[in-house]
């Protein structure tokens, strides 16, 4: 079948999106590349390096790469500064203002955050989270519904011209048959996408009532 292809059930847009934590797919497809400079490893400000890294939401384990980066030049990274720096630097992402933004754009919860810093960056981003699929569902549907109407356009148009085609008076009985054949088609898929577009329509609805009340419950968060 030619033309847009409208979604046969519009209540799939419902189904949370999947999302993949940004720091879990940092180098991923890519050539590895150092981690720090040979300035950055001759300098030796490893808590700043650990600080920044802690508040990128990196793991501690990030220093493994910085020691194979500067091992290069035979220089080996301070641990206990990284870390100390490291664990400065995960105060300021494991938050909740944070942990609401990273729902909010559809990352996973990042595993960094442990112990007593989880609580609040945990059920934060679980609000953006819940945002975030909020606002994916009425995207999702409006599409659908936009992609069924003009659709319908699009059949409107191809069966127009099959009718015109019909009245040419040198048609064989073969080719007759073949936009006869064309125009039974047409028309059943007119009809399958308008009993569908109801169903999408009230979805919509309902889904921008649900982001309407999830927005107004959020701003006095």
């Amino acid at each position: 079948m030619n033309g847009l292809k409208t979604s046969s059930n519009p209540l799939a847009c419902l189904a949370a999106p999947f999302a993949i934590s940004g720091t879990l797919v940092l180098g991923v497809g890519c050539a590895s590349s150092p981690t720090v400079s040979e300035n950055q490893c001759r300098a030796g400000d490893w808590q700043t390096i650990g600080y920044r890294d802690g508040s990128n939401g990196l793991d501690s384990s990030r220093l493994l790469k910085h020691q194979e980066a500067c091992g290069e030049f035979t220089i080996v990274p301070d641990r206990n500064l990284y870390l100390a720096g490291w664990g400065e630097g995960l105060v300021t992402f494991c938050t909740a203002d944070n942990g609401f933004n990273q729902g909010v754009k559809g990352r996973a919860l990042n595993a960094v955050c442990r112990g007593e810093l989880l609580e609040p960056y945990a059920s934060a981003h679980a609000e953006g989270r819940q945002l975030y699929v909020a606002r994916s569902d009425v995207s999702c549907l409006q599409q659908t519904l936009h992609n069924q109407q003009s659709r319908l356009e699009q059949i409107k148009q191809e069966m127009i011209g099959v009718t015109t085609a019909q009245l040419q008076p040198d048609l064989t009985a073969e080719e007759r048959l073949r936009l006869l054949s064309k125009l039974e088609d047409l028309a059943d898929e007119r009809a399958e996408i308008k009993a569908e577009m109801p169903r999408t329509e009230q979805a919509l609805l309902q889904a921008e009532d649900h982001l309407a009340l999830l927005d107004q419950s959020l701003a006095l968060r």
